[in-house]
């Protein structure tokens, strides 16, 4: 989710009963904060400097506010997820590195951009014990696995999972979730 101020909408998040990570400080300027699940998680990203990586979402945070500006679809292997793309005909650019401090270390992470869909992208996470830590996944709202997204953009190549609806309004659908929610142009339901 992008977000203007990084500051309140974690607020508002832990309002509604979720833990957040620390606030991290990626490679490329970007700021974030993460809603850790058991194998998924949500993202708020503030983009507070000029990066290319980052013209996207400030693009977006201007013509639509706070919102769902995107999903990272996971891999293992980045290297992996750039050949078989560019095997099925699918513009995309070589992976990219970002890292950022975290607590005990350096999280790292290989992204692999989608060309003309530049809010869907490939993440290789490198060092998911760093991130991916039980006092972060452990939420008041009974929140325990994002397991559904609708999200505005069309839907970039096939083989895609199914659980992302593609040209909707933006929905999180998340599994123990304790009643339905709106924050930061974001409906959150419970699944």
């Amino acid at each position: 989710m992008a977000v203007r101020d990084l500051d309140a909408a974690a607020a508002s998040f832990r309002a509604l009963g979720f833990t957040l990570t620390p606030r991290g400080y990626h490679s490329i300027g970007s700021q974030n904060q993460c809603i850790m699940f058991g194998r998924s998680y949500v993202e708020l990203l503030a983009a507070p400097v000029e990066h290319p990586w980052l013209d996207y979402y400030r693009r977006f945070l201007r013509e639509h506010g706070d919102g769902l500006a995107g999903i990272a679809l996971s891999t293992g292997d980045a290297e992996a997820a750039f050949a078989e793309l560019r095997a099925q005909g699918v513009a995309v650019k070589p992976p990219m590195d970002l890292s950022r401090p975290a607590e005990g270390g350096v999280a790292r992470f290989r992204l692999v951009q989608i060309d003309g869909a530049p809010g869907v992208f490939i993440c290789q996470h490198l060092t998911r014990e760093l991130v991916w830590r039980r006092e972060w996944q452990t939420h008041t709202n009974g929140a325990d696995e994002l397991v559904g997204v609708s999200l505005a953009p069309k839907k970039p190549f096939d083989g895609v999972p199914k659980a992302i609806e593609w040209q909707r309004s933006a929905v999180l659908r998340i599994h123990g979730l304790r009643g339905e929610h709106e924050a930061h142009g974001v409906r959150l339901v419970a699944a």
